[in-house]
């Protein structure tokens, strides 16, 4: 994902959005709420994200797989799938298939 396409959908989701352009390439924040995700680019792909909820003062990793998901997610889901893409797992949606 493209650091343009991923301030483009954030805003359209409710996420308020600062990118910042670093020698190694851009960092987007995203915020909602008392939520924080940030993607670190190297040029036009994600090379690290973190998220920061209600609570802990620094980033906790995810999975690059996961940025759509939690982006497009409703306000009240960004835990639920926040735990999901920490752990390094699948979105949460696609776990519950797998299990059952």
């Amino acid at each position: 994902m493209h650091p343009h396409a991923l301030f483009s959908r954030a805003r359209r989701h409710g996420w308020d959005v600062e990118t910042a352009p670093r020698p190694s390439g851009t960092l987007v924040t995203l915020w909602r709420g008392a939520w924080r995700l940030e993607v670190a680019f190297a040029g036009q792909a994600p090379r690290h994200a973190t998220i920061t909820g209600p609570g802990p003062v620094t980033g906790t990793p995810v999975n690059l797989r996961a940025i759509n998901k939690l982006v497009r997610c409703e306000p009240g889901r960004i835990r639920v799938v926040a735990a999901a893409a920490a752990a390094g797992g699948p979105p949460a949606r696609e776990r519950a298939t797998q299990a059952g």
